[in-house]
């Protein structure tokens, strides 16, 4: 069965999927080894050096996966997070797997990063429909752009711009005054994606907040759905305002919203203003930017009219003959 949203009901996010990455030895791992019952996919074999982590399932080869995936989501079934560490070696199992599958796209670079965004796409997907957050790790490299160096998450190439649309949330962990400190803010300094908008934050000791990264991620979908239920919000506001223009029927009715109209978010204001225009123009009104109010546009009477019609149609003149004048009296 199909469910519709309509315009006006807000769409809930109910997963969300994160990137986070940073130097070695930042604490990539031990941070979001705090979400909700996390479980891990170990494609570095790093794990091991995180001192909070959870449960681990070391992966050997993408193979691996691809042959018990049905065993693998039920392996899901009782974690909430699944946590892919690191993005860019999953990519590389990925990547040798499809082309064991494809010896051909060895040689073809466009079609065999085509394939891979798609198998990546089909398995973070996968992970949303089961319900799971997914969190992404990546090691830091930086790029040069002009005369900034600009820190990035390590991905490979042609997948890079896949991953940073799937994450709705990129934040750069760094430590700073021997302080953990992550931002999910895009800065001249590094790549972040923050619809939360989140200030940087100081990451606490989790001996204190075991839970730390599970209270984040709650704060990103609390934020996403806020947003979806002010858009829902507005689009029902936009539709009982124009219905309210729409019903409409004189100069008063008109004159007497438009300080209404004042008070209305700029988005709405907008919308509102053009079906005013488009009413006060069936009504036959015109309005006078001076006095910022509509008035009746002042049309000539039928008898004014038809008058004015008579005199242009005799216009033209008549040539008459006037005899001239018989002055012989004989």
């Amino acid at each position: 069965m199909f469910k519709i949203v309509k315009s006006d009901e807000p769409l809930i996010v109910e997963t969300v999927n994160i990137l986070i990455y940073g130097e070695p030895g930042s604490g990539k791992t031990s941070l979001v080894n705090t979400a909700e019952s996390p479980l891990t996919l170990d494609f570095d074999k790093g794990v091991h050096r995180s001192d909070f982590r959870k449960d681990v399932l070391v992966i050997e080869s993408w193979k691996q996966i691809n042959d018990n995936i049905g065993e693998l989501i039920k392996t899901f079934g009782s974690y909430n997070t699944v946590i892919l560490d690191t993005i860019d070696t999953l990519l590389d199992y990925m990547g040798a797997w499809i082309i064991d599958q494809e010896p051909k796209l060895a040689r073809n670079k466009l079609q065999f990063y085509g394939k891979l965004k798609d198998e990546f796409s089909l398995f973070v997907g996968k992970l949303k429909t089961l319900g799971k957050d997914v969190v992404m790790i990546a090691h830091v490299r930086e790029k040069e752009e002009g005369d900034l160096r600009i820190k990035r998450p390590a991905i490979t190439g042609g997948s890079y711009d896949r991953v940073l649309q799937t994450a709705d949330f990129v934040g750069y962990l760094f430590i700073k005054d021997n302080k953990r400190t992550i931002d999910f803010n895009p800065t001249d300094y590094w790549i972040g994606k923050n619809s939360a908008k989140f200030s940087a934050m100081t990451i606490p000791d989790f001996n204190n907040n075991p839970d730390f990264f599970a209270g984040l991620v709650k704060d990103m979908k609390s934020a996403i759905n806020g947003q979806t239920q002010s858009q829902a919000d507005t689009i029902k506001l936009i539709k009982e305002l124009s219905l309210k223009v729409q019903g409409m029927s004189s100069l008063t009715d008109i004159n007497t919203f438009l300080p209404e109209l004042a008070s209305m978010k700029n988005g709405v204001k907008k919308q509102i203003w053009d079906k005013i225009q488009l009413r006060a123009k069936e009504l036959n009104l015109e309005f006078n930017k001076d006095e910022k109010k509509f008035y009746q546009i002042q049309t000539e009477a039928p008898a004014v009219v038809e008058i004015a019609k008579t005199i242009k149609s005799t216009s033209k003149k008549e040539s008459i003959e006037i005899e001239e004048p018989d002055f012989n009296f004989g």
